[in-house]
């Protein structure tokens, strides 16, 4: 689970930074603004940002897309390395994914299949991803168990022991099939499940209970880490897919 894709409204954006990979496409003609401290980028279609650099976002139009990967996954290492010593750039002809996107987002009832395969294309035209190995049944199982334990998590040493292999192995093993550590993507099935709970009406206490966290503040102290946002920030959106870059 290494990409987050929001749709729906974001018009303004303070300066902030989170840690992860960011490309934001404006849904309509009106352009997006993204300032760095270091470059800027001005009536753009779309943009890609660097993880961990402070930017502030303007977007005119009513709606955007805004795609957080993980920047340790094979996908957010592509598209850094496509950036070079860039903190911004502006993303080459972006109509065709505009399009696609916008009808995601306009349909009645929105597949997380369709999602996937946008996302998977976009990050494709702007850096091909080394095709992982098949991920191994035994990684499968202990992602499931994963899944089925936010709110007490097994240690990697457990989970290792559950699907019968040793604790280093597995860990060599899990980052390679998934692209990031396991304690790096527990946090984002976390994230996932809290934020999915919130814009579903839950309370901030109980979506964060619910996913692992100790209480409200620390969802919030995450959400702010990884997406440089408060979880109250996303209400306007109007679909959330968090998406297994493994699949």
């Amino acid at each position: 689970m290494d990409r987050a894709l929001f749709l729906g409204d974001r018009s303004e954006t303070a300066d902030h930074a989170h840690n992860a990979v960011e490309i934001s496409i404006a849904l309509d003609d009106a352009g997006i603004d993204v300032t760095t401290s270091q470059d800027n980028v001005r009536g753009a279609a779309g943009a890609l940002v660097r993880a961990d650099a402070r930017h502030a976002l303007s977007i005119p139009g009513p709606k955007v897309a805004v795609l957080y990967v993980e920047p340790l996954s094979a996908a957010g290492v592509a598209l850094t390395q496509v950036l070079g010593d860039r903190h911004v750039q502006p993303l080459p002809s972006v109509a065709r994914h505009q399009r696609r996107l916008r009808e995601l987002l306009s349909a009645l009832s929105i597949s997380a299949a369709d999602a996937q395969t946008i996302v998977a294309s976009v990050i494709a035209e702007l850096a091909p991803v080394p095709k992982r190995p098949r991920i191994d049944r035994r990684i499968r199982e202990a992602i499931e168990l994963l899944r089925t334990r936010l709110d007490d998590p097994p240690s990697q040493a457990e989970l290792a022991t559950q699907v019968g292999m040793s604790a280093s192995w597995f860990g060599h093993q899990f980052s390679r099939h998934v692209g990031v550590p396991m304690r790096r993507y527990l946090l984002w099935l976390r994230l996932r499940a809290a934020l999915v709970s919130a814009l579903k009406g839950a309370s901030m206490t109980h979506a964060a209970h619910d996913a692992g966290f100790a209480d409200a503040a620390h969802f919030s102290r995450t959400c702010h880490k990884m997406f440089g946002l408060a979880p109250t920030a996303f209400a306007p959106v109007d679909a959330v897919f968090v998406i297994d870059g493994f699949a």
